[in-house]
């Protein structure tokens, strides 16, 4: 992809959601300020390609991370996450 030049800013609301099977999958919207472009997304790959196709540059590949281990920094430490309604 080619880069842009600029600075973009995007506003993102992301949540995870149950689903029947007990499991989480992340759900979310993005808007990207500038051009007003949005989208919803289902995972957070699609959130990433709404992001690289807008901004014209490549994010870092996302990689699977079982949700146990979601909430550790790479360092090992816990997060403290809290939610916010």
């Amino acid at each position: 992809m080619e880069k842009k030049q600029g600075s973009m800013s995007f506003v993102a609301r992301i949540w995870l959601e149950p689903e029947t099977n007990g499991d989480a999958v992340w759900r979310g919207h993005v808007r990207h300020v500038q051009s007003n472009d949005e989208a919803y997304f289902q995972d957070l790959g699609s959130m990433n390609e709404f992001l690289a196709r807008v901004s014209g540059v490549a994010g870092p590949t996302l990689t699977a991370q079982p949700l146990k281990d979601a909430t550790k920094s790479e360092s090992g430490t816990v997060i403290d996450m809290k939610r916010k309604d």
